[in-house]
Parts: structure tokens; sequence; C-alpha cells
């Protein structure tokens, strides 16, 4: 049996725990991105994983796209990069789980809509691979 099975669980029940929280608690529009990208193929490296993330500009406006990137050393088949979009008070905005490319990449883009997007400040966008210390933050800014 694959070891890293129950991690990838772990960490999907913790994401799904942390939206249904802010849910109960009313404090944000929460919104899921579902991103199918094909499986990894290639063979887990034992070198520690690593995971970089950033997006295509420095800030954005209301119905902008904003792409979010990156890359991850070090993958494991079919384990996937969840995605956490934190507003300018720091509750969940939007959670997504993309699966990474056979080359280490990962890319998906997410839309500025009114319905979710209502503060204009510093939001910050982080991407967590595998084991929760394997992750990586970003900001950026939002102006309506």
């Amino acid at each position: 049996m694959n070891r890293r099975i129950p991690v990838v669980i772990s960490i999907t029940i913790l994401i799904v725990a942390i939206a249904a929280i802010y849910l109960e608690q009313g404090r944000s529009n929460v919104s899921t991105v579902d991103v199918p990208i094909a499986n990894v193929t290639q063979p887990a490296s034992h070198a520690p994983s690593y995971i970089t993330v950033t997006t295509d500009k420095p800030s954005y406006s209301m119905g902008d796209a904003i792409s979010i990137s990156g890359n991850v050393r070090s993958q494991v088949a079919g384990t996937p990069v969840f995605i956490l979009i934190l507003d300018p008070n720091n509750l969940l905005l939007q959670t997504g789980k993309i699966l990474v490319s056979p080359d280490g990449s990962y890319q998906t883009t997410v839309m500025t809509t009114p319905s979710i997007w209502k503060l204009v400040g510093t939001y910050s966008v982080s991407a967590q691979y595998g084991d929760s210390d394997v992750k990586a933050q970003k900001t950026f800014y939002f102006a309506d």
C-alpha cells in the first residue's frame, strides 16, 4: 500500500473541515475550483518535496482572471496541490485542488467575481503539496 495515500486523505479532510468551519460561522463566501489535469506518471524521488507558487500579476481588478502557477519537486503520483485564497481579513475565500503535470508544474485560473471578491486590499494565495510542511505563499493586491 502506498504510504502517501493516508496523507492525501488527511489533507483533504483538513481542507474540508476548515471550509466547513468558515461556512458554519458565516464568515466568508467559499467557492471550490477543481481543475482536472493528467495524472502524474513518474515515480516519486527520495529527495524532499518543495513547492513554489506565483501569480501572473501583482494586482487585479474586478473581472480579472488571476493565473496561479508553480512547480513541485519530488512528486508523488496522484498527489494534488491544494490552493487556498485568503481575503484581506485572512478569511478563506476560495479553495482548489490541482493535479501536478509530469514536468512538475501546475496552473489554474481564478476569476474575480462580485459575488465573492468584495474587499479591496492584499490577498494571499497558498499552495500546499502532500505533507502540510510542503507549502508556499504569495500575496497580491485586489482593487474594486
